[in-house]
């Protein structure tokens, strides 16, 4: 499809791309907004909670526009086999190693955690209770833990169903 609409497609589908990566970065600050402004009545911080959701319900609604218009332009161009196995395979595999990376950089984050108790433990005054400090970051490596293996399962299924997508296991 070499015309002005596979022109088009393809910029609408790099608008599409900055969209998610747009999303991702929304999700993330409204996520770290919310653990913030927890508990707080506060008016502007429950105005920039509610902008942050509506900023994130109007991009999923574009990106569905956006791929509803690629896909019409995939159709009339005769593709309208527009997601094919291996397009799908490929998505997952990329999903898996996003899965995968992030599982590996949490995964060193427990040990750094108990390092730092080790830290606090030697230099704060012995009059200084760190217990609460280090009960809280012992649980935190405990969650860690647990992400990281939850990461690890969701990249081995993500594996396993796309090797049965594509026949590589039976």
């Amino acid at each position: 499809m070499d015309t002005p609409e596979a022109s088009a497609a393809w910029v609408a589908e790099q608008v599409a791309g900055e969209l998610r990566d747009a999303y991702l970065t929304v999700a993330a600050a409204a996520a770290l907004l919310e653990r913030t402004g927890a508990g707080s009545a506060h008016p502007e911080l429950r105005q920039a909670r509610r902008c942050g959701e509506d900023a994130l319900d109007l991009a999923n609604h574009a990106e569905q526009l956006l791929g509803g218009g690629i896909r019409r332009l995939h159709e009339r161009a005769g593709r309208a086999d527009v997601t094919s196995i291996g397009q799908v395979a490929g998505t997952l595999t990329v999903s898996r190693t996003q899965l995968a990376e992030v599982a590996d950089r949490i995964a060193g984050l427990p040990d750094r955690l108990r390092t730092a108790e080790r830290r606090l433990r030697d230099v704060v005054d012995p009059d200084f209770a760190i217990e609460v400090v280090t009960e809280q970051w012992s649980r935190a490596a405990e969650q860690l833990g647990l992400m990281t293996a939850s990461l690890t399962e969701a990249g081995g299924a993500l594996t396993s169903y796309t090797d049965r997508l594509t026949g590589a296991t039976s």
